[in-house]
């Protein structure tokens, strides 16, 4: 299963602004579309995202600015760069500046979604190493290292989702279509509390600090490893 992203794009050009992230979002990632880095300061969901693709001749702070400034407060966030410029220099003080991978333009669709794959796999890697081992969840039991909980048909439908789900992270939107609800603030409210319930349990099991963490204006993310059986 491909893994879907939470992508930024930073590019001032209209057409490939929305050529980009049209064909991402139908690669199922979604996408915060930004003309120039400034926007990306009223994006609460940029503090959230697995990676940002960045124009370098941008208006105000160029992107190599940008990508460095990224990196230093996201380590482990990714960041590609795409940029008319093709010179070796060029290309070494984009990576000097943080990036992970440097495109030229015209940037090939299928070598992009190719070095999202990759990085997806590379984030999945650092996620197992960073999460702790000795859940599993079978059926409406989850096991783990301090004790047995009991989950409902509902939390168990969510936690089984959120533990396949690409960083452990599902939108709100998406959590509403496994409950089969309509988003609406009574729903978000709701979810809320099914949230708290949710820790508490995943806490009582053995699992340590905030476990599942309420992403703003997005949904929620699992931070604790769980073998579903």
């Amino acid at each position: 299963m491909a893994a879907h992203l939470n992508l930024v794009v930073v590019e001032d050009n209209n057409d490939l602004r929305t050529l980009l992230s049209n064909a991402l979002r139908k690669e199922g990632h979604h996408v915060t579309a930004l003309s120039c880095a400034e926007e990306l300061e009223d994006q609460s969901g940029s503090d959230h995202a697995d990676a940002f693709l960045i124009d370098i001749n941008l208006p105000g702070e160029d992107g190599l600015s940008l990508a460095t400034r990224i990196r230093h407060a996201h380590p482990l966030v990714g960041i590609i760069i795409l940029s008319a410029r093709s010179a070796l220099d060029d290309k070494l003080n984009g990576y000097d500046c943080g990036a992970d991978i440097y495109l030229t333009k015209p940037v090939s669709l299928p070598e992009l979604s190719a070095a999202l794959r990759s990085f997806a796999r590379r984030r999945a890697a650092t996620f197992k190493q960073l999460t702790p081992e000795g859940f599993t969840l079978n059926k409406l039991e989850l096991q783990g290292p301090q004790a047995t909980a009991k989950l409902t048909p509902q939390e168990a439908v969510v936690l089984t989702a959120m533990a396949r789900a690409p960083a452990g992270r599902l939108e709100t939107w998406q959590i509403a279509d496994l409950l089969d609800a309509d988003v609406d603030e009574s729903f978000k409210a709701s979810l809320a509390v099914r949230m708290v319930r949710l820790r508490k349990k995943l806490i009582d099991a053995g699992a340590e600090g905030l476990v599942i963490e309420s992403l703003r204006n997005i949904g929620y993310q699992l931070t604790t490893r769980i073998q579903i059986l």
